[in-house]
């Protein structure tokens, strides 16, 4: 599996938990919209969409709940209430389209990345928002060699945390953290990404691909963005996975949800490459074995885990191959966080979070 991407954790234990008869749709296309997380009223990770856009389970006392999901407004949802939610789709701010000189065939994406995660059991909950500046390094033109790894480099980041713990209520601000759970970023596939040829005849299109286990990608087009939603478990025996390096750090857990979507400018070609991105996302949710993840709220059980990361492409340079190396060669890019307009407002549950963590921090 490429990459495990970092580690989230948010554990419910709910005591009436049914599964929902709600489904959420696409308010254009009527296709259900699947891999989208729900929040409870207090900002934690509670549950996900299926493939068929009903919910996961979760308790009623929960409600009111947030949908949220790449490419759409949040939608909240007051009270449990079997029916068909329509999601509405998000406008994108598109990059103008550049040609690319030939000899500068290496584009640097700069990323402002969100973490919802939180690590609960049946009492006590450790609540994290995070947020991340990063790049990666990828081939501007098909089929150019860039020489240099893909893969996320961090930059800046910072950290809100809620601790209810047994008779502790408290919150932390901390920036630029070492640890490695904060350090960990998500990362994308550098892989070629292609639409159905009927997609070029039409400007809605849908496409799903069956696994193992229920559908394991989704291809969606629609005002003149193409979204690609990946079921990374849908070929793994029981739809679960755990990865063996967590194991020797302490932090084993057995992965048994794992979506990512990714969204494009639709082009002529149907040929999606890294280069073209404009968002994605990942959801998780796993249940927690390792002593190090116990440890964080003294349990001897194992805990569920539950989490949402959001990336949005902020800016893109183009370099030689041997600028992007001198530049990797000097070390991290330094760089000022830059939240671009089109990211959906936080919730008022994490807006609170940051505030009083801030406000915590100056005293």
């Amino acid at each position: 599996m490429k990459s495990f991407l970092f580690i989230s954790l948010v554990f419910l234990l709910f005591p009436s938990s049914v599964r929902s008869q709600t489904r959420i749709i696409d308010e254009i296309d009527g296709q259900p919209v699947s891999a989208a997380s729900i929040f409870d009223a207090a900002g934690n990770v509670v549950g996900y969409t299926l493939a068929d856009g009903r919910l996961s389970e979760i308790s009623e006392v929960l409600y009111p709940i947030t949908i949220r999901c790449l490419g759409y407004e949040p939608l909240l949802i007051a009270e449990p209430r079997d029916t068909v939610w329509q999601m509405k789709q998000c406008y994108y701010d598109m990059p103008e389209l550049v040609v690319v000189p030939v000899e500068r065939n290496v584009m640097k994406q700069t990323f402002y990345i969100r973490k919802y995660f939180s690590l609960c059991n049946k009492v006590d909950t450790v609540t994290f928002f995070v947020e991340h500046m990063a790049y990666r390094y990828v081939p501007a033109t098909r089929g150019v060699k860039t020489g240099v790894s893909s893969s996320m480099r961090k930059s800046k980041n910072r950290c809100y945390s809620m601790y209810k713990v047994g008779d502790m209520d408290s919150v932390a601000y901390d920036e630029d953290s070492k640890s490695p759970l904060m350090l960990s970023i998500s990362d994308l596939n550098d892989v070629e990404i292609h639409a159905p040829k009927s997609f070029k005849e039409d400007s809605v299109g849908y496409y799903e691909k069956a696994g193992k286990s229920g559908a394991s990608l989704v291809k969606k087009q629609s005002s003149g963005v193409f979204t690609f939603t990946e079921d990374m478990l849908a070929e793994k025996k029981g739809h679960s996975y755990s990865p063996w390096p967590l194991k020797l750090m302490g932090l084993t857990m057995e992965i048994t949800q794992l979506y990512n979507t990714q969204a494009f400018r639709v082009n002529e070609t149907g040929i999606y490459m890294p280069k073209d991105l404009l968002e994605a996302s990942f959801v998780m949710e796993a249940e927690g074995r390792g002593k190090y993840i116990r440890k964080a709220l003294k349990s001897d059980a194992p805990v569920i885990i539950r989490s949402m990361t959001e990336l949005y492409v902020v800016d893109r340079d183009f370099f030689t191959k041997e600028e992007a190396k001198e530049e990797i060669a000097k070390g991290v890019s330094k760089m000022d966080f830059v939240i671009p307009s089109n990211v959906p407002s936080l919730n008022e549950a994490t807006r609170l979070l940051v505030k009083r963590a801030k406000s915590e921090a100056r005293k």
